[in-house]
This record gives C-alpha cells, structure tokens and sequence, in this order.
C-alpha cells in the first residue's frame, strides 16, 4: 500500500485544536473579574489521593498554590503506573474564576488517527481525546464552571481506563469547593 502524501498543515490535528482551545480560555479568564479566592491546592490534594485497581502511584499526590498580583492558579495532581501504560490525574482551580471550559453546543470531530467529543462525566461537561496510532488518550472535565479535571493516558488501548477513574472521584463534592 503506497504511503499518501499530505500537504504540511493540511491535515488536521486535534491535538492542537485542543491545546489552542485551552489555551484560548486561559487567556480569557485571565481578563474576567475574580469571582472568589482560589482553593490552596492541599485542599484539592485529597481528590486526587484515589486508589486504582491494578495501577501503582508514581510517588504522592503533590500540588501548588500561586498568587502574583491578579493571576491566581492551584493545582494538584498524581502519577500512576501500569506495566507499559502511565496515567496522569490533575485537578486545577483556573484562576479562581467561572470558566466557559466546554460550549453550549456538543463537538464531535474523528479523524483516522484520532478522535475528540463532549461528553458528560458524573453531570458535567467533559471533552474527550484519543490518538490511536499513539495509544494517548485524555479526558478534562469542568466542574461547577471552575475546576479543571484532566487525565491522562499513554499506552492505553480506549479511554475506558479514564473514564472508570473520573467516575471514582468524588466531583460533586469537589464541586462544592466553588460555592464557598
């Protein structure tokens, strides 16, 4: 089967899409006034500290809190290992400020190497990403309009591995982190 030649930037990368997307609402919530204190991220340590069936922590849950004039961020996040496949849980308070994480509107783009939707995880919105050639996969899920919940995936077959996590974590309760 002969190789089909592309045309550099003619192809499309979600992987791109996806990092400008974020990237693109970053730089708008750093422009919305704050709505409230951002969540110090040992607060945020115990959400990520979950048990994995089958999987080994890569060290501790481990986070940080940054204040410097009006940028604001908290993160906390956790490694797991699984044979050949790694994992990667974060979760981020963005900027202490409502974010417009996912659109109203449901996205679903498949392409022969990868594919990326919304979804929802537990009632909130979420967006998916697979590259199959790469065995890459991530799911970010907004919780109450604030939180910013990645995973990660390499040498992942599917996203059922993520998904099962995301539904272990307690997101709801994370969710009333945003209304105090």
């Amino acid at each position: 089967m002969a190789k089909q030649k592309t045309m550099p930037g003619h192809r499309l990368n979600l992987n791109r899409l996806f990092t400008f997307f974020c990237v693109s609402l970053m730089i708008f919530a750093l422009v919305l006034p704050t709505q409230a204190d951002i969540v110090n991220f040992k607060e945020l340590l115990p959400f990520v500290d979950i048990k994995i069936p089958g999987w080994a922590m890569v060290g501790k849950p481990c986070g940080t809190t940054l204040k410097q004039g009006k940028v604001m961020v908290s993160e906390a996040r956790v490694s797991f290992r699984s044979g050949d496949m790694s994992l990667e849980v974060i979760i981020m308070d963005f900027l202490g400020k409502p974010i417009p994480f996912l659109a109203e509107q449901k996205m679903e783009v498949e392409s022969s190497a990868e594919t990326l939707r919304t979804t929802e995880m537990q009632g909130f919105k979420a967006m998916e990403a697979y590259r199959q050639q790469d065995k890459q996969g991530e799911l970010n899920i907004s919780v109450a309009d604030r939180f910013w919940v990645k995973l990660d995936g390499e040498g992942i077959d599917n996203l059922e591995v993520l998904k099962t996590v995301a539904q272990q974590m307690d997101l709801k309760r994370l969710a009333d982190l945003a209304r105090r």
